[in-house]
């Protein structure tokens, strides 16, 4: 019986601390008071990015960070930090001030709405470094994507658009198709792996409509 008491015990201490450790991993993020998810299941969604699911578009971005909070969006950039690859959309909010969603750019999960006065992207891990620009025909001998190839990646992450202009740019080691679209709402930036195709950047602006 004495046993059976102690075990009890031992128990419930461990699920408190365990609910403490939960909560004090979603209370704030770099000083910054936000709303984001435990730990645990920021990890585990680390995990998956690179192995499973497809990157959301630009317009599927926009939705969600809209379920997040209203407004209107201002801009999207697609990040890549820490091994984790995430939208931040910037929302202009009548009447209060604007923020920054940050959420998982495959599954659409929201890891952070941040106050656009508070927020700092100083630390953000710039995938884009310095371009080096070479010779686009010397270049294409080198890759396996035409740059119609590269612009049809390029013009899914966008609703409406067309390409204005398109750059092959050796860029951290790798080859690199910049193509600059225009849309109905704005303009957009979309770096792609000219070998592999895969979408490396994405910045939407969105002209002010007022």
């Amino acid at each position: 019986m004495m046993n059976k008491h102690k075990l009890w015990i031992g128990s419930i201490s461990a699920a408190v601390l365990l609910g403490g450790s939960a909560v004090a991993a979603s209370s704030s993020v770099n000083g910054q008071s936000v709303q984001t998810t435990p730990s645990s299941t920021s990890q585990s969604v680390t995990q998956d990015q690179s192995s499973t699911g497809k990157l959301l578009t630009g317009a599927q971005a926009k939705a969600a960070a809209l379920k997040a909070a209203e407004g209107k969006v201002d801009d999207i950039d697609l990040e890549r930090r820490n091994g984790q690859t995430f939208y931040e959309v910037e929302i202009d909010r009548k009447g209060s001030n604007d923020v920054v969603v940050r959420l998982d750019a495959y599954t659409g999960k929201i890891l952070a709405v941040v106050d656009d006065e508070d927020y700092d992207d100083d630390d953000d891990y710039n995938y884009n470094g310095s371009a080096t620009s070479t010779s686009n025909q010397s270049a294409a001998k080198q890759v396996k994507l035409t740059e119609a190839q590269a612009s049809a990646i390029a013009l899914k992450q966008v609703t409406g658009g067309k390409v204005t202009e398109i750059e092959l740019d050796h860029d951290d080691g790798r080859y690199v198709y910049e193509i600059e679209i225009r849309t109905a709402d704005g303009e957009a930036d979309v770096d792609v792996d000219a070998n592999t195709g895969k979408v490396l950047s994405f910045d939407q602006d969105f002209d002010d409509e007022d």
